[in-house]
């Protein structure tokens, strides 16, 4: 679960560098997205590094 502060803080950041007016759940949703991406990428290199260390390379 994201902070209200931080999705307000998200909000902000469309608003002034995109120009997008979007709603607290329209932003929530994009954060959850955001979360949810980086979590993937996060497991995907944690996989590589592992799979690279039992394979004898190191990163």
């Amino acid at each position: 679960m994201i902070s209200r502060n931080l999705l307000l803080e998200l909000k902000q950041i469309l608003e002034e560098d995109f120009h997008l007016k979007l709603s607290l759940q329209e932003v929530t949703e994009i954060g959850t997205n955001l979360l949810v991406f980086v979590e993937t990428l996060l497991k995907v290199e944690s996989i590589e590094i592992q799979g690279g260390k039992q394979n004898g390379n190191s990163k």
